[in-house]
């Protein structure tokens, strides 16, 4: 691991769900490519196994690891990791990332520094990336290419999101605690109301890995399974974005 940095400050926040071997992956990747070392590696393991210490054994770095003894589901599980930081940057992740290239730490940080509206900085390919804004234009500030997302593309998406990026501490706990909000959408759809979009890396740096490896959230409806639960959950989805559209919370 690199030596430490006084040019950026930060902490990694890692969210676990008892997929060890995909976490193992993750971190594994995301040691050999930081480019800046962080003050800690926080990993908060919601599936109350403890087997999540022997998962990480061996592993580089200054790693912290908090079990729930109970499930809180995502966003609680945030709101309790983010209430431990300290350094004004998180680099926030999840257990089903692989990291590809370096660079991205000090990359995101120099964005951060120059754009206030920026509410994070996203790492993913662009052919990975919801369809609706793949084709924003590239450009270079503080000599970092990347795209910024219009979020006036979609009533709630793109203006935050929980996929691997950097972000400022301070931000999230002006809008916070998420667990309140609801799901990432509605964290995305607060983001939004204070003018905040994500901006993306035009060189990627991560692909996600855990497309079909999915766990429920015990705090959220079961994800659809059968052809009458997604009709009903595609209803409800575009009432709430249809409302949001035009004003509504």
């Amino acid at each position: 691991m690199p030596s430490p940095s006084p040019s950026v400050d930060f902490e990694v926040v890692v969210t676990s769900c008892g997929r060890f071997d995909l976490l193992r992956e993750s971190l594994e990747s995301l040691i050999a490519h930081l480019d800046v070392a962080p003050r800690r590696i926080l990993v908060i393991e919601d599936s109350g196994d403890a087997g999540v210490h022997a998962a990480l054994s061996g592993l580089d770095g200054p790693f912290e690891v908090v079990v729930n003894p109970r499930r809180l589901g995502q966003m609680a599980s945030i709101d309790k990791a983010y209430a431990m930081l300290s350094a004004p940057y998180v680099f926030h992740t999840e257990d089903d990332w692989l990291f590809e290239r370096s660079g991205f730490v000090a990359e995101s940080a120099a964005l951060l520094e120059a754009r206030a509206d920026y509410s994070m900085i996203g790492l993913r390919p662009r052919s990975e990336l919801n369809p609706l804004i793949r084709d924003m234009p590239e450009e270079t500030i503080a000599g970092v290419r990347h795209f910024a997302l219009d979020p006036t593309r979609h009533p709630e998406y793109f203006s935050h999101s929980f996929n691997p990026g950097l972000r400022r501490l301070a931000d999230a706990r002006a809008i916070g605690p998420f667990d309140r909000l609801g799901g990432e959408e509605d964290v995305s759809y607060a983001f939004k109301q204070r003018g905040f979009r994500i901006a993306n890396l035009a060189v990627p740096a991560c692909r996600h890995i855990g497309d079909d490896r999915h766990v429920d959230d015990p705090t959220k409806p079961r994800k659809a399974r059968t052809l009458g639960e997604r009709l009903a959950r595609s209803l409800r989805k575009r009432w709430k974005r249809l409302k949001r559209r035009f004003g509504g919370a």
